[in-house]
């Protein structure tokens, strides 16, 4: 079984080659090969990618800085929504807060040549330990909108990712939260 850690950490550069990269997703494929240096050029969305020896992508994700605000109405956003997650998630601070700071997730694509050993649940792994310990902003929610697909979602479940509503749940995509205060 192999272990990510067999595997170089790099950060996207125009030396990588990601022509050859192919996860069984089309929309996953044509960020990487499309439109994910355009993202980093932009400063819209930094993307990392595990190589193997001979250099073929492994694997990728692509994050970005985020929050989550009281959006009042918006995208299912009601007060008593926002209640009872600030409860969950609550500071020791009584003073409720209007945001928290986060970082999305914005794609994850593993290879169809590693895929079925274990990489996933590693990567989402290193990425929890990555953004505590060597990302420097304070962050303490990491977010995604998984596919509205059982296998995704079971995924991202059985990593700790919570369901951020219930509104979603008809939607080509459900919002999910995982509180990285889980770690310390």
């Amino acid at each position: 079984m192999p272990e990510l850690s067999d595997y170089s950490f790099v950060a996207l550069t125009p030396e990588v080659d990601l022509s050859t990269f192919n996860c069984g997703d089309e929309d996953i494929n044509a960020f990487l090969h499309n439109d994910a240096s355009n993202y980093q050029d932009q400063k819209m969305g930094n993307t990392y990618l595990f190589l193997s020896e001979n250099r073929e992508i492994v694997s990728y994700f692509t994050i970005s800085n985020d929050c989550l605000n009281d959006l009042g109405e918006q995208k299912g956003f009601t007060n008593n929504i926002w209640n009872k997650l600030h409860r969950k998630i609550s500071l020791p601070n009584p003073k409720r807060i209007r945001q928290y700071p986060a970082v999305k997730i914005g794609r994850i694509g593993i290879s169809l040549n590693f895929q079925k050993l274990g990489l996933g649940n590693q990567i989402l792994d290193f990425i929890k330990g990555w953004i505590t310990i060597d990302h420097k902003p304070a962050c303490r929610l990491l977010l995604l909108d998984a596919y509205n697909k059982e296998k995704q979602l079971a995924f991202y479940q059985k990593n700790d990712f919570i369901f951020l509503l219930n509104e979603d749940v008809d939607e080509t995509t459900r919002l999910m939260y995982f509180d990285l205060t889980k770690l310390q």
